[in-house]
């Protein structure tokens, strides 16, 4: 199964950008929130990290079946792949950043700090960040400085941007969890990240932990070893939850039967993946597409 056929929704691109400011290039985009909110269709998804902060307005936003209320001063992380829903007021207003995986991953090999950088691990923290005043304080003058350097274009500008926004991630990261540390080592950590890159694109197709060890040239229990370092859990825990993830997005953006979702994330038969999905969600695939009608209201 190709993971794209999944649900015909939008997937949007920083190249497909034609709102707030021109594209200067596919790897990076920074545009006024209020620019975008009237442009582009919903639901959707992106196949770049997205950052929108909402700094005055209300509404809610339904991240992969997870519905969060809009608020002043709220921050949004998504990472490739997630489906997202805005509704905001007329009065909302912020910024959004955008990124490819190129960027962040090609700059920061290049001075060999790829530790630490939350970007790499969205899916560890929460999807919506409320911000007290301080917070926000703390944060704004780096947006600013963001902002500035994306507009003047000056010599180095991109270089500029990707120390501001590692610094923005790094303090946001520490806001959404304060008394966050896995005490992985940086090879455990580097090891996790690549079996996650290499599950989004095969989790369809692989499903066992030794296939991606194989992939990875390094033996199964060396491979659970650092992932449950970096993330307490195990591989196949990680290829059972992005299984469900997709099946998740599939019922409730698409209008392919239980039986079609079922055969295209590899189970042969649907009882066994209905059973699987109520196993890991507590509802049946039914009862779960229904509860979009409910997210919405």
């Amino acid at each position: 199964m190709h993971t794209s056929s999944c649900c015909q929704l939008p997937v949007i691109q920083i190249a497909n950008f034609d709102y707030g400011s021109k594209v200067k290039s596919i790897d990076f985009h920074f545009a006024p929130l209020e620019n975008l909110k009237s442009t582009l269709p919903y639901p959707h998804r992106h196949d770049f990290y997205h950052i929108v902060w909402v700094a005055h307005g209300s509404g809610h936003h339904i991240i992969d079946s997870v519905r969060y209320e809009v608020k002043p001063n709220t921050l949004f992380f998504m990472g490739p792949g997630q489906i997202h829903d805005f509704v905001l007021s007329d009065d909302a207003a912020g910024f959004t950043i955008n990124f490819s995986a190129e960027f962040f991953a090609f700059k920061v090999q290049s001075r060999n700090s790829l530790t630490e950088v939350p970007v790499y691990d969205f899916e560890s923290i929460s999807n919506a960040l409320y911000m007290d005043d301080d917070q926000a304080h703390v944060l704004f003058p780096i947006i600013e400085a963001i902002s500035e350097e994306y507009i003047a274009e000056q010599r180095g500008y991109e270089d500029v941007i990707w120390s501001y926004l590692r610094i923005f991630l790094m303090k946001a990261s520490r806001m959404a969890e304060p008394a966050a540390d896995t005490g992985a080592s940086s090879r455990s950590l580097l090891l996790a990240r690549r079996f996650k890159t290499l599950l989004e694109k095969n989790f369809a197709s692989l499903d066992e932990t030794a296939e991606y060890a194989r992939l990875l040239k390094v033996t199964e229990r060396a491979l659970n070893e650092a992932i449950r370092q970096a993330t307490g859990q195990t591989a196949s825990q990680l290829i059972r939850e992005r299984v469900m993830l997709e099946a998740k997005r599939m019922l409730l953006h698409s209008e392919v039967s239980v039986a079609e979702v079922a055969d295209q994330l590899g189970f042969g038969d649907p009882a066994y993946f209905s059973r699987c999905f109520k196993k890991h969600t507590g509802r049946s695939p039914i009862d779960f597409r229904q509860s979009l009608v409910n997210l919405k209201l």
